[in-house]
């Protein structure tokens, strides 16, 4: 989740340069709305070119004039060009391996959302 200011006719993103979108004054729920397509490209954007995702300001620390803070949710995997396959090679315990296809678990799928949530973790 990520803060974002609503005021006047704009929506921004406090922690990200550039990420921002113009309203019109009486649809704020359209805007924000926008706001989440801004983030979600200029997220992806930032992973598809290597480079860090910033920190989100908490929420309280924000000080919205003549506007509010609030926060929205992005599903970057929605903005992710490079959607390709790779085909890896991994290593797991047969116990794991037994448990997992017992269970029809998506080895593929647990990878991904684990390196996905250790990026998050570490900011």
């Amino acid at each position: 989740m990520l803060p974002i200011y609503v005021k006047q006719h704009i929506i921004e993103c406090v922690d990200i340069q550039g990420a921002y979108t113009e309203i019109q004054e009486n649809d704020i729920s359209q805007g924000i709305l926008m706001a989440e397509e801004v983030l979600g490209m200029t997220l992806a954007d930032l992973i598809e070119s290597g480079e860090d995702i910033p920190i989100p300001t908490p929420i309280e620390k924000l000080k919205a004039e003549n506007g509010f803070a609030t926060m929205v949710t992005v599903n970057i995997e929605e903005y992710i060009r490079d959607m390709k396959l790779v085909k890896k090679t991994v290593a797991v315990p047969k116990w794991a391996n037994d448990l997992g296809q017992r269970l029809d678990i998506n080895f593929s799928k647990v990878l991904t959302d684990a390196i996905s949530e250790m990026v998050i973790s570490k900011r």
